[in-house]
């Protein structure tokens, strides 16, 4: 509320001045300042007269003396608005410039202030709406100034002078000032980093709070030559109990360090770059460092000398400096990383400092004189919890926002506040499990090494480049190995303006980069060479062209009728000389962002070289070449399919606005919203694959499915991921199991140790999962496809696939049901982050159990007229327990009340003996059963999902029938 209430009431006041015609925001608060600091001045005079110093006292004589009482703030609240203006202009204000007074450093700066608040309108409101504002119970000057501030950053240009509050909690958290630091911020601004690491001392302090406060000021010093941001600063710290700091007038880069030299063990700053000076501007002293006109390498050469012998720094920079090829670039980098050990590069977002500058920027972190770094540290901020468009608002609840939020965060929240991750990662830098990341991750570190070869580039982006690269290297094959490149050579002055439609077998056409888009011309289309001579090449059927110009390059492979076609300058030809890998995959690769990172660029308006191109790593796809056509294919299906979509959409959108009668246009309009409400819910359905699963697969799966995500609690998700994995491996369990009686192979060694597990007691998971590999093996070795099973069970690339997931999953689920299981909180979503993304991966690798069908018959009819049988049953697909109906034909004649899956091709799969449905005969629920073990006399037999048990004697007659020699 109090928070709400100082958003008001700034608001308020801004309006009150923009009414009276000031409309700049850096005047504002400046006069509000003025007006804050007599306010303070008189409470500072009460604390004195409540104490009843002495007159005369040393260091404590009064601010105001007996005939100045009329000049205090409780006096002017009293008088009517045109007295009060005239006392502010003639008496006040004249008063506070004269006055300075030790430990207020705002008193310093206000000599050359000026009062321009019009009129005494203004000004009784201004001072109304203030006193209004902190009388009010639990309110306080110092929140209020923050809002006030908050008012500059969202003005334009004046926003230059404020760095967002949560990245000054940042920089002041990870380098952590200490009692003994003297801390800098050369180019202060309004305080904010002065201001965070006054808090962060503060809270770090020992002793009483007034004793703490007051030491922490005497270590605070800034420096900026804008008077007026020196009394904002000093404002801001007076308002937060720091206000002894020692804020000073000083041109940097004209001065240099001076008398300031080595004095300083922490400094923050956030100096202004994208300037330049004139070298005669420049202190000698920081060009004798770095000889340079850009202003953001000569505040960092300043940060250096300004820094004592071991003194650590965070500097925000633009990102430019980190890779820029000047000679002072690589330079002040070489200094950084050789010299003063550069421990850190945090990349912030690009719309950090919005909306008054979208450039991307970044903080280095390094101590002077700390020697080489042995690697330095990166880490890719993608998110700081508000939004990066020019509102900058909270993008979560106030406590899941900043570096340590009342709330714990889930990987949702973490996309949208990336800082407490930042702190956690930056405290484990040095740790063997940070410096193991790859450039992939968010954080990474690089040697040294690799830093110097790149020439001390300190971008993380091009670390992550070297690592695809390397990555394709190790993964791909290299094009100019398997390619023949060439450049296109005809110019565009050879060419024949005029269409010629003499030349009939094409060898005097010519194809121009302009020509070659989505689709291409035909032959006779081509412009014509005018002369005759013979181009260096031709182009063949199966070349591979592309525009050598950035953007859209539209690679194409040439159709038979373009054999002979001259290629125009401005084209890249691609000619495969070996097809390790299918033409059509080359050209997908080539059209990819990742292949367009790969390609070095020249020119102010880029372009590639054709003798780049050969450098280019394709990355391998295993699999026979018909079968990788064929997924590009059904890719290409899907993408103009979407684009379909889209322009039929954009059609009916068009259409609503026809000519027509009210009543139409509104049908219209109800007929377009119908198919763009179908077309999102069933792309929404797509992009939700546990709810797909949910949907989709048999009845057991979907229902443990349902309820993992529909848990509430962090324990409730574990176990029913559990129990999930294990509906998973008991139903593919069941499958196997029929598959092997429906072929005969009953005798697999996995089958008979199922089977003598039941008879001895009791079928583990394990066992299942043997069942499932024995059996999809078998199966692959006879060529059948055994209903999707056999290709879901292939083994991939690198030793993964659903087996060996299904594996690690019984050992996780194992080592849990026996006693190790999480019992903290913190336990509970590590064990989840390890179990989740296995589970995820084989409910997908089960794909084709979509597209079978579990079926509980429960009447068979012949149909003479068509020489098949009607089957009428449940359909036990998806997770409503209300299981559907369903009616179908089948030329094999299948048992009433008894459980089938129906393959792909409509085959029947006998389910039983190894799974049955039956009420349950305590809750009366329709359940899908199992059997678990044998009896001297019957079957005991367990639910799916739910873990009851039931008695089936003739379940325990089909087995021992089975399993019989």
């Amino acid at each position: 509320m109090n928070d709400a209430l100082m958003h008001t009431a700034a608001a308020r006041l801004f309006d009150a001045f923009w009414a009276a015609g000031i409309s700049s925001p850096l005047e504002i608060v400046e006069q509000l300042s003025h007006l804050l600091y007599l306010r303070e001045l008189d409470r500072v005079q009460d604390q004195c007269d409540q104490q009843a110093v002495p007159p005369g006292t040393p260091d404590r004589e009064p601010i105001f003396a007996q005939d100045e009482q009329h000049l205090r703030w409780s006096q002017l609240i009293q008088l009517t608005p045109q007295r009060m203006h005239t006392s502010m202009s003639d008496n006040v204000f004249p008063w506070l410039r004269r006055h300075a007074f030790e430990g207020l450093t705002y008193s310093q700066h206000v000599k050359d202030a000026r009062f321009t608040i019009p009129n005494s309108r203004l000004l009784a409101q201004a001072i109304g709406l203030l006193e209004e504002t902190l009388s009010a119970s639990g309110t306080d000057a110092a929140s209020l100034y923050e809002h006030l501030l908050d008012r500059i950053a969202t003005a334009g240009a004046y926003g230059g002078f404020r760095t967002p509050r949560h990245l000054t909690a940042l920089m002041a958290a990870m380098t952590e000032p200490g009692a003994d630091d003297e801390v800098c911020d050369p180019t202060c601004g309004v305080g904010g980093l002065l201001t965070a690491a006054a808090r962060f001392m503060h809270r770090a302090g020992q002793g009483t709070a007034q004793q703490d406060a007051a030491d922490v000021s005497r270590r605070l010093h800034g420096f900026d030559f804008d008077t007026t941001m020196l009394r904002l600063s000093s404002m801001r710290l007076a308002l937060q109990g720091f206000e002894g700091a020692d804020l000073r007038y000083r041109d940097n880069l004209s001065e240099g360090a001076r008398w300031d030299r080595g004095r300083y063990s922490v400094i923050l700053a956030n100096p202004p770059f994208a300037g330049s000076v004139d070298y005669e501007a420049v202190a000698h002293e920081l060009l004798a460092m770095v000889r340079t006109k850009k202003t953001e390498l000569l505040h960092l050469a300043l940060i250096l000398e300004l820094l004592k012998p071991g003194g650590r720094a965070a500097v925000i920079v633009p990102e430019g400096l980190l890779f820029g090829s000047t000679a002072a670039h690589i330079e002040l980098r070489r200094t950084l990383v050789d010299e003063h050990g550069l421990d850190a590069v945090v990349k912030l977002p690009s719309g950090t400092f919005k909306p008054y500058a979208g450039v991307s920027t970044a903080i280095l972190f390094f101590a002077k004189d700390a020697g080489e770094a042995e690697s330095v540290w990166f880490y890719d901020l993608k998110a700081d919890g508000w939004s990066l468009d020019d509102q900058r608002v909270p993008l979560l609840a106030d406590d899941k926002l900043g570096l340590a939020p009342g709330s714990v965060l889930d990987a949702a929240d973490h996309t949208r506040n990336n800082l407490p991750d930042l702190m956690r990662r930056w405290r484990l830098r040095h740790s063997s499990s940070e410096r193991r990341r790859t450039r992939s991750e968010q954080s990474f570190c690089v040697a040294r090494a690799e830093i110097v070869a790149e020439e001390y580039n300190l971008s993380l982006g091009r670390f992550r480049q070297i690592h695809e690269m390397q990555r394709a290297a190790q993964e791909g094959i290299r094009l100019g190995d398997i390619a023949q490149i060439f450049a296109g050579s005809v110019r565009r002055a050879d060419l024949d303006k005029e269409p010629d439609a003499t030349d009939s077998d094409g060898r005097g056409r010519v194809l121009t980069p302009t020509l070659l888009t989505s689709t291409l011309p035909d032959v006779a289309d081509l412009p014509v060479r005018i002369d005759q001579r013979e181009p260096q090449r031709r182009l063949r059927q199966g070349d591979i062209v592309g525009r050598d110009l950035a953007g859209t390059r539209h690679w194409t492979s040439l159709p038979s009728q373009y054999d002979g076609v001259q290629p125009g300058q401005g084209l890249i030809v691609i000619r495969l000389t070996q097809e390790i890998l299918p033409l059509e995959y080359v050209i997908a690769y080539l059209s990819s962002p990742l292949a367009e990172q790969q390609l070095p660029k020249y020119g102010t308006i880029p372009r590639i070289r054709a003798r780049e191109m050969a450098d280019i790593w394709i990355p391998k796809c295993d699999g026979d070449p018909s079968e990788i056509r064929a997924s590009l294919a059904m890719l290409e299906e899907g993408a103009r399919e979407a684009e379909r979509i889209q322009d039929e959409l954009r059609r009916a959108r068009i259409h609503i606005f026809e000519s027509g009668t009210g009543s139409a246009r509104r049908g219209r309009l109800d007929d377009a919203a119908a198919i763009s409400s179908l077309t999102a819910q069933n792309l929404r359905r797509h992009n939700e694959p546990y709810k797909l699963f949910q949907e989709s697969y048999p009845y057991a799966i979907a229902r443990a499915v349902r309820k993992f995500r529909h848990s509430l609690s962090l324990a409730e998700k574990h176990e029913a991921a559990i129990q999930c994995a294990e509906s998973l491996i008991l139903s593919l369990g069941i499958m196997a199991l029929a598959l092997a009686a429906d072929r005969g192979r009953q005798d697999l060694p996995a089958a008979a140790v199922w089977r003598q597990s039941v008879e001895q007691g009791g079928v583990s998971l394990g066992h299942w999962v043997g069942v499932i590999r024995a059996v999809a093996e078998d199966a692959r070795q006879h060529g059948d496809a055994a209903a999707g099973l056999v290709e879901a069970t292939a083994r991939k690339k690198g030793g993964k696939g659903l087996i060996v997931d299904l594996d690690k999953l019984v050992a996780l689920r194992n080592k849990i049901r026996h006693g190790a299981g999480p019992r903290t909180r913190a336990e509970l979503e590590k064990s989840l982050e390890r179990i989740e993304p296995l589970m995820l991966s084989s409910l997908s690798g089960c794909a084709f159990l979509a597209h079978t069908r579990w079926v509980h018959t429960n009447r068979l009819q012949w149909v003479p007229a068509e020489g098949t049988f009607r089957v009428s049953g449940l359909a036990l697909m998806g997770d409503h327990p209300d299981f559907a109906s369903v009616a179908f034909d089948t030329a094999h004649p299948l048992a009433d009340e008894r459980l089938y899956l129906i393959t792909p091709h409509g085959a029947p799969l006998s389910l039983s003996p190894f799974c049955l449905l039956s009420d349950c005969p305590t809750c009366l629920a329709p359940e899908l059963y199992y059997p678990d073990r044998l009896t001297s006399s019957t079957a005991l037999l367990k639910s799916l999902d739910r873990g009851r048990e039931l008695d089936s004697d003739s379940v325990s007659k089909a087995l021992r029938e089975w399993g019989a020699p």
